[in-house]
């Protein structure tokens, strides 16, 4: 206020007017972010647990060493810290309580992500005035994507960055003539564009967006344009050849750098086109298909428009990106295919819709578009979301799942189908309906020049349907988000942190076995820091991060080191999964949860020292049946006594028969790999049992280390007697072990 008082009069009340103006013409935009945020921390707050696994557990992981020992590691093996997003995290988990520093994490993630609105809206200035770029900017912060600002993942963070990178690029390319400050604008495009990667290393396309972008600007230069003017057929014969040579060098190069471009280029080119319109498709009904169209027709000039130098680096710039992610996209869901499944990666193109938003804007603006790239833009629309995505792998518009986790797009259908019972052809006329409807008034606007306050009264209806229908997907996927996670908390039970409030963040060591559903687990790691390590004795406790066996001597000794002699590191504590694990050790606490629709339970025990087994069985599904391989019970130390064997088949619901059930008894013996194997018979026990039976086999058994195998000899698979179900496994009878000292 001092400098305005040192002014004259008029000049300070230029200043203040000044002032004001600006303020003014902030406030719109600071309240657009402001509302978005209230509205995103809502849904953060009903969000009570993670659930995507395991990108949410992973990039915890990181953060957590980072936090604790300034390095980034997984399980303790060290790893790549992935992103700038995990040291964003890391001073969160210096917070003692897990639940506290899971919603800060939560709410930074709102705050950032919501932010595109302020590189869209700058970037959207270069080429519109303030109403068009706040709609721009409001667009592209309610896509149904912003959902993610709940979840730990690295889209929080590169979403808003990437914004930020073409709104730098465009800067650059548009002061071009302006002297010193261009220098300033280049160096600020360069360096964020080579910052890009650290922040997800799906933004290394960012540089090749800028050298595209810089390309595209030099190629539409008035000097180019003339120069081509000139060209005769043949020139531009070779100049489409060695535009498509160049295209061919560099796939060469990335294949023989890459095997992954080398497997899917040469392998899978039709999954590249399928798989990439899929994401496509998704975005579009996400974003609500009318911005789409306008966004990509938006590139063309319409009849009688003048050449303007910010629009004509706007499209330089959203040509580049739409080329350097929709390849990105494409190539990564063909390769995903081939290693992973078959996925609709809409989550990799998300970052090219504050383009398509502001091109839309653009057209909304000057009420004209070109009408050859607005008719095959509209039938490449209605190809997308009226046959390419009825036809997807799963289901059409993946409305068999309440929510899809890689195409949060698909989220206004899933929610359809799930309130208001929307079939997949419900959803597909509504799809076409909307996308002509919108390209209807697209064209009107055309016809209304002459009447401008018509034509901005259906702008702006247009507009708020665009916006109305992108913040309803957002809170579909919210919905659907935090209905998954009360769910996946449910599964884990309260208290979340048990492991933690009974260890007091003693190292703890969890063992599992026959884990098919790894969510439990997963769950359990989030929420108790105290676990240091993860194992399974059968290999079905997976990643992210090592998780490998131990070795085991005959007494069920645990061996992580590389000999008897050295058996690695001691844990103070130990999570058992129940029944098949049985740890040395005293009893601490006890815990529910739910795998395989059961109930099923955890122990924690105080072990000894050195770390042992008592017993342990294989063979076993989490809802307690037996497997193809059949099942073993092994002890490893105790006195004689008695093993209780109940096995039935009375949850099983069709005619089957009788079949023969062996039970074997013989020496414990520890084979090549340090793992237990039956060795020599001494007992065999015959019996048999039918559908609908239930008995129980009592075994004498020796002092020290033993053996039991149980063997049925006609296993049942549920999907041979009811064709629907979807349960193929070969399965023999519901087990379960228990030793006795007497019977």
């Amino acid at each position: 206020m001092s400098v305005i008082e040192g002014l004259p009069r008029t000049e300070a009340e230029a200043v203040e007017r000044s002032l004001i103006d600006r303020l003014g013409a902030a406030l719109p935009l600071a309240g657009i972010y402001v509302v978005l945020c209230m509205i995103y921390l809502v849904e953060v707050w009903k969000r009570v647990t993670p659930w995507l696994f395991g990108d949410e557990l992973e990039l915890t992981q990181l953060s957590r060493s980072i936090a604790s020992t300034g390095h980034a590691a997984r399980r303790g093996a060290p790893h790549s810290p992935d992103s700038i997003y995990t040291y964003a995290m890391a001073p969160f988990w210096r917070i003692h309580d897990v639940s506290k520093a899971y919603a800060a994490i939560k709410y930074l993630d709102v705050f950032v992500m919501t932010s595109v609105v302020f590189p869209t809206y700058f970037l959207a200035r270069l080429v519109v005035g303030r109403r068009a770029a706040l709609f721009a900017a409001a667009g592209a912060a309610a896509i149904p994507s912003l959902a993610y600002s709940s979840y730990i993942v690295e889209e929080t963070f590169a979403y808003p960055f990437a914004a930020l990178c073409f709104f730098l690029i465009a800067k650059m390319l548009v002061e071009r003539r302006s002297g010193r400050r261009w220098y300033g604008w280049l160096a600020a495009a360069v360096l964020a564009s080579g910052f890009a990667p650290a922040v997800r290393s799906e933004l290394a396309v960012i540089p090749a967006v800028l050298a595209l972008a810089m390309f595209f600007a030099a190629w539409s230069s008035d000097r180019a344009r003339a120069r081509r003017r000139s060209w005769s057929a043949g020139d531009w014969i070779g100049a489409i050849v060695v535009g498509f040579g160049v295209i061919f060098v560099l796939s060469g190069i990335a294949s023989h750098h890459s095997l992954q471009w080398l497997s899917v280029t040469r392998y899978y080119k039709h999954r590249i086109i399928v798989e990439g319109n899929w994401a496509i498709g998704a975005l579009a009904i996400g974003v609500g298909i009318v911005p789409m169209v306008a966004g990509i027709a938006s590139l063309f000039d319409a009849p009688g428009q003048a050449r303007d130098r910010g629009v004509r680096m706007f499209r330089c710039v959203t040509l580049a990106g739409f080329i350097a992610f929709g390849t990105y996209t494409a190539f990564k869901a063909a390769y995903l295919s081939t290693t992973f499944a078959t996925r609709v990666e809409e989550r990799n193109l998300i970052y090219v819709a504050p383009l398509l938003f502001i091109g839309t804007a653009l057209v909304l603006a000057r009420r004209s578009v070109n009408l050859p790239a607005l008719a095959a833009t509209t039938a490449y629309a209605l190809y997308l979301v009226g046959y390419a995505l009825y036809h997807v792998v799963g289901s059409p518009y993946e409305m068999g799942v309440r929510l899809y986790s890689d195409a949060l797009g698909f989220a206004i259908a899933q929610r359809a189908n799930l309130e208001l019972y929307w079939t997949p052809s419900t959803v597909r006329i509504v799809l076409i309906s909307a996308a002509l409807i919108g390209v209807g008034l697209l064209l009107s606007l055309r016809g209304l020049l002459a009447r401008p306050r018509i034509a901005g009264g259906v702008a702006i209806a247009l507009g708020a349907g665009i916006l109305a229908w992108n913040l309803a997907g957002e809170l579909s996927a919210a919905a659907g988000t935090n209905e998954l996670s009360h769910s996946y908390a449910r599964t884990l039970g309260h208290p979340f942190s048990w492991v933690d409030d009974a260890t007091h963040l003693r190292s703890t060591l969890y063992v599992g076995a026959g884990e098919e559903d790894q969510n439990p687990e997963w769950l359990l790691e989030f929420w108790n820091r105290s676990i240091a390590r993860v194992t399974s004795l059968d290999g079905t406790v997976q990643g992210p991060g090592p998780a490998p066996g131990p070795n085991l001597e005959r007494n069920g000794t645990l061996i992580w080191g590389s000999s008897p002699r050295d058996l690695g590191p001691q844990y103070t504590y130990a999570v058992e999964d129940r029944p098949c694990i049985d740890l040395a050790g005293a009893p601490v606490a006890e815990h529910q949860y739910h795998a395989g629709g059961l109930a099923q339970g955890w122990r924690l025990l105080r072990l000894t020292r050195p770390n042992r087994l008592r017993s342990m069985c294989t063979g076993i599904w989490p809802d307690g049946w037996s497997g193809d391989h059949d099942s073993a019970y092994f002890r490893f130390s105790g006195p004689a006594g008695w093993l209780r064997i109940d096995y039935t088949r009375l949850d099983w619901g069709y005619p089957s028969g009788s079949t023969p059930v062996e039970f074997l008894l013989g020496t414990l013996v520890i084979n090549a790999n340090d793992q237990p194997i039956l060795g020599r018979v001494t007992r065999t026990v015959d019996r048999s049992i039918d559908s609908a039976q239930a008995k129980v086999e009592w075994l004498r058994v020796p002092a020290g280390p033993f053996a039991v195998h149980v063997a049925v000899a006609k296993k049942v698979v549920p999907h041979d007697f009811n064709p629907a179900s979807g349960d193929q496994r070969k399965l023999g009878v519901e087990l379960r072990y228990e030793f006795r000292e007497s019977r």
